[in-house]
């Protein structure tokens, strides 16, 4: 449904949210990576990086130093 509205598959729609919120999230300095994979629902952390990399080239660690 969301295919024919959108263009985009459900998956890619959660995903894209998914990165857009984590990017938000990281520019808060106040919050760990941990603290963020925890709040995003990932159960493992290097799964988080792993998956935010995957999805925007860069690590977490990497995307808040070059937003600082």
């Amino acid at each position: 449904m969301t295919n024919d509205y959108l263009g985009i598959s459900a998956g890619q729609l959660i995903r894209d949210r998914v990165i857009l919120e984590a990017k938000r999230l990281l520019i808060n300095m106040k919050l760990s990576i941990a603290d963020i994979s925890i709040q995003l629902d990932f159960n493992d952390q290097s799964y988080f990086i792993k998956f935010f990399k995957k999805h925007t080239g860069t690590t977490p660690s990497i995307f808040r130093k070059q937003n600082l």
